[in-house]
């Protein structure tokens, strides 16, 4: 056989075998499983076992409440004419009363005596009240552990005297920078 003929063979039973595969394919669809009854058509025994299916129904219990408690949103609703509304116009409640009895502008007599404050203020001793602030030591003045003094900085290890380096030839990317010394 020539390669040809063998490629057209593979392709006719490649062809058959899809064929086949359809019809099967829709031969299921076409099976009585797959029909659905009518709504109100009772099944038949044969085909699909008796099931009681038992149901309780939870009680539900709705507390009256009264008319005060809700408010109906749509109360005041106009739904008839050009314009319309969904709910009433919002109406501002009342302010509160204010708790106290005594006027804004009272003095401390005004206020009656369950009412004042029942607690004794604090007393301090004069000693509480002074307040001493710490002393800085003298600026070079020197502690047990031989540090020295700076302003700012607290005490610091004494390292000696300072040192003069000379030199004329510092560089810094290629440019001298200055003459030191």
């Amino acid at each position: 056989m020539k390669d040809k003929t063998k490629r057209t063979w593979l392709i006719v039973l490649g062809s058959l075998a899809c064929v086949v595969l359809v019809v099967v394919i829709a031969g299921q669809f076409g099976s009585k499983c797959a029909v659905d009854p009518a709504p109100g058509t009772p099944l038949s025994s044969e085909t699909s076992p008796q099931m009681t299916i038992e149901t309780e129904t939870p009680s539900v219990q709705i507390s009256e409440s009264s008319a005060s408690e809700t408010s109906d949103p749509s109360t005041g609703a106009d739904s008839e004419g050009t314009e319309q509304t969904i709910q009433a116009d919002p109406v501002k409640p009342e302010t509160p009363e204010k708790p106290t009895t005594v006027a804004d502008d009272h003095t401390g007599e005004d206020v009656p005596q369950e009412e004042r404050n029942a607690e004794t203020p604090p007393t301090y001793t004069k000693e509480q009240t002074t307040v001493t602030e710490p002393s800085e030591p003298e600026a070079g003045s020197t502690n047990s552990g031989g540090q020295v003094y700076v302003p700012g900085f607290g005490y610091v290890d004494n390292d000696g005297g300072n040192q003069v380096v000379e030199d004329n030839s510092i560089y810094e990317n290629g440019n001298k920078i200055g003459s030191m010394g």
